[in-house]
């Protein structure tokens, strides 16, 4: 979509234009049927420009979404109506990056800084606005007047996972500098991965019950670094095996759907190494079963 806005401000259009034919006037992004349309009016491959679009699917009486080649099982794990940007990017190279549509890549690991989802005017950041680097406000979504924040070092280790996993462009650029992740989550499926971060991160330590109130709603940019940075600490705390933190919050049903979801052996070998390790602190069958599997995945 920031393609489709770029492209559309270079030629003269809007995007209520762009929304108008491809969507209804009201349209806060484009859906996916417009791929082809929209390669058309500006001269792209439609197979390129499908792969930085949000194509949702039903999958197993489920939707899912198909989004640069990799299949994310939780639609919500996605953004597309309210996008958010790096303005240290978006100055330097006048684009949007598909990556950012990642709703737990809340920091850009290039700059170091949290990514922005309002405009210094308080309003939310919307596809529908005059062009790609400009607010409906008129104020310019750059570095000195957004003001970006430095990022959270917990935050930025897992927005630099989530970078790897995709192995986007700005993955192969950084190389070493993308801060480390603990071991063990190299090979797994970004969504499985993203998962695991909403499962640890999600419940807030004060919250009594063990369920999130609203489970698929869609978490804003300061919201969602506070889950990225409770993700980060308490699975820290669980491969190391801490003995100072006996209780460890998280959704146990959600990390028993994940369980029931995988279909790689690495993702199956992680999670049956994190249940292992839960068992210790909080048993239960259905993690015991699990866990169960930690050990005879070793002897194949």
């Amino acid at each position: 979509m920031g393609y489709a806005l770029r492209l559309a401000t270079a030629n003269g259009l809007t995007f209520h234009d762009l929304a108008l034919h491809l969507a209804s006037p009201g349209h806060l992004h484009l859906p996916a049927s417009a791929i082809k349309t929209i390669a058309f009016m500006f001269g792209c491959r439609s197979d390129q420009l499908q792969r930085a679009f949000v194509v949702r699917r039903f999958l197993d009486g489920s939707q899912a979404a198909q989004f640069l080649d990799h299949l994310f099982l939780k639609t919500y794990h996605l953004r597309q109506v309210r996008p958010q940007l790096c303005p240290l990017c978006l100055a330097e190279t006048g684009r949007a990056r598909a990556a950012w549509s990642v709703c737990l890549l809340t920091s850009c690991v290039y700059h170091g800084v949290r990514l922005v989802d309002r405009c210094a005017c308080s309003r939310p950041i919307r596809w529908r606005r005059p062009a790609l680097d400009f607010c409906e406000c008129g104020v310019r979504l750059t570095y000195e007047q957004q003001g970006a924040r430095a990022a959270d070092p917990r935050e930025l280790a897992i927005s630099g996972r989530i970078e790897a996993l995709l192995e986007s462009e700005r993955f192969h650029l950084l190389g070493s500098a993308i801060p480390n992740f603990p071991p063990g989550f190299e090979n797994v499926t970004i969504d499985s991965f993203v998962r695991l971060v909403w499962i640890f991160g999600i419940l807030d330590d004060l919250q009594i019950n063990d369920h999130p109130n609203s489970a698929n709603r869609g978490l804003s940019t300061p919201e969602a670094a506070v889950v990225a940075c409770r993700a980060y600490e308490r699975l820290i705390s669980l491969i190391s095996d801490d003995p100072q933190a006996r209780k460890l919050r998280f959704v146990a049903s959600a990390f028993h759907a994940l369980f029931e979801d995988v279909t790689t052996e690495s993702d199956l070998l992680l999670i049956s190494q994190i249940a292992s390790r839960l068992v210790k602190r909080n048993a239960s069958k259905t993690l015991c079963t699990i866990a169960q599997l930690d050990g005879q995945l070793n002897l194949f």
